[in-house]
């Protein structure tokens, strides 16, 4: 049985955007999903951002997932780049892997290159999904996370940064890709193929 991970992103706080419903989505097919308060978020720390997710995440296996939004993407990656054990997929929204030119708090995050040949390995399903035009992180920047990842690339036309605030309160989307990793993983499970 999958288990689901919100991580949010600068900013922001579980009960904001789409993640309230695709928590609730997710429940009326029985799986459960945490939507992590990162501390501090409005000057979020790296460390702090890492161990709240430590403290939070018992069990990495095959049945894990996460989803990131923004900041909570690379939090996600460098959660996995430090405890080093696969997992099932993650759903990264608005990702980023460099320096945002417009957030320059947030270049402790992304000082160090992602190591993203090991991530390939650890995180058995990747998809980013990007807007094609969003003014906070740039397209460009996650694009190029997807490309690394040799993830599956999703671009939502008008989608901005996919905040509530631009009418996101939902974003199927994401459920969609989650639908997939999970059906892909219990056909590989029992063997059949999809």
């Amino acid at each position: 049985m999958p288990t689901l991970y919100i991580i949010h992103g600068y900013d922001a706080a579980p009960s904001h955007h789409w993640f309230p419903w695709l928590q609730d989505q997710l429940a009326t097919i029985g799986v459960p999903c945490h939507i992590l308060a990162m501390p501090n978020s409005g000057q979020p720390d790296l460390n702090a951002w890492l161990t709240k997710i430590e403290q939070s995440v018992a069990v990495h296996d095959e049945d894990v997932y996460f989803v990131g939004h923004s900041l909570g993407c690379i939090t996600v990656l460098r959660h996995l780049e430090r405890i080093n054990q696969a997992i099932g997929g993650v759903v990264l929204v608005a990702g980023f892997a460099g320096a945002v030119p417009l957030l320059p708090q947030l270049d402790e995050f992304t000082a160090q290159p992602l190591n993203t040949a090991h991530l390939r390995q650890l995180i058995r399903q990747r998809s980013v999904i990007a807007a094609d035009n969003d003014a906070t992180i740039p397209f460009t920047l996650t694009k190029a996370l997807g490309q690394q990842l040799d993830a599956q690339f999703l671009i939502v036309k008008n989608g901005g940064h996919f905040l509530l605030g631009e009418g996101f309160d939902t974003l199927p989307v994401v459920l969609d890709e989650l639908r997939r990793m999970f059906e892909l993983a219990n056909a590989e499970t029992s063997g059949n193929t999809v």
